[in-house]
């Protein structure tokens, strides 16, 4: 015990730094399990014969189940207002996809089709956010 006491002596932490650690951790939850979908979507039209149109809508259902495991992680850690906190993390992810496409092509197009996939992350991210408050029962 005085050894821990003697290493915060000589190294105190950050005051945020805890939330961070947090946030970290939900972010990688939820690619964790965004890339675990997308590998078995993979194997699924690799080894069925699902037509390959079929691949932009898995790819925005396991993006936006892993907005949805970040936003329940999120509001799990943070137990208060876990509906802005499911929120938080989709548009999190959805403001990562539009600097994304902004780099890429210098102007953010969501128009028509491409409108699905931001839309699948704040979506997925509310229910994250919802699924922890009716887990809570608040």
């Amino acid at each position: 015990m005085a050894k821990t006491k003697r290493n915060e002596a000589m190294h105190p932490r950050a005051p945020g730094t805890a939330a961070v650690w947090g946030v970290a951790i939900c972010l990688l939850g939820g690619a964790a399990g965004c890339t675990a979908l997308l590998a078995l979507f993979a194997l699924l039209l690799a080894k069925t014969p699902l037509p390959m149109a079929a691949a932009r809508p898995m790819g925005c259902i396991a993006a936006a189940a892993g907005a949805g495991i970040s936003g329940y992680m999120l509001a799990n850690k943070a137990g208060r207002q876990v509906l802005l906190c499911g929120l938080g993390a989709g548009v999190f992810y959805a403001l990562c996809l539009a600097a994304a496409a902004w780099m890429q092509d210098g102007a953010v197009h969501w128009q028509g089709a491409n409108a699905m996939l931001p839309l699948a992350l704040l979506l997925g991210g509310c229910f994250g956010g919802a699924a922890a408050a009716l887990k809570g029962g608040r």
